[in-house]
């Protein structure tokens, strides 16, 4: 599987990015305070409807919205998948899955897998760590 595609509209400092990708190794490379996290953070929420940086919603709007979208078009053999996420101040998150009806949020964990590497997650020395779906997390620095 990879992600062909991501579009953001006011998500964090983004009022609308739109990023194709390819197949392969992606680099992000710019100044700091650009936004290079928030684009793997936005792909990391839609995986796992949790921000590895922050523990409410509230901080992944824009300053000033009531809403963001996370789209993003995956590809996973010769099969395309659309997954659509509504982040809501207000009320509940939605999703959609190839531009169906509005679905809960929670029926897109699994389509979107990612293996996320942060800053924060590096330790001094291993850990193993559940997570929620019961399977183990490694982490250590070398």
């Amino acid at each position: 599987m990879y992600l062909e595609h991501l579009s953001l509209t006011d998500f964090r400092s983004y009022a609308q990015v739109d990023l194709p990708l390819e197949p392969g190794v992606t680099v992000l490379v710019g100044a700091n305070g650009i936004g290079k996290t928030n684009l793997m953070e936005a792909i990391g929420y839609l995986a796992t409807l949790s921000s590895h940086r922050v523990s409410s919603d509230a901080p992944l709007l824009r300053f000033g919205t009531d809403r963001a979208l996370v789209r993003a078009r995956l590809v996973r053999g010769g099969q395309t998948t659309v997954l659509e996420l509504e982040i809501n101040a207000s009320r509940a998150n939605r999703g959609r899955i190839n531009r169906s009806n509005p679905v809960r949020a929670r029926d897109l964990l699994g389509i979107c897998q990612t293996v996320l590497f942060a800053p924060r997650t590096w330790r001094s020395s291993r850990e193993i760590r559940p997570t929620a779906a019961g399977s183990s997390t490694s982490c250590w620095s070398a």
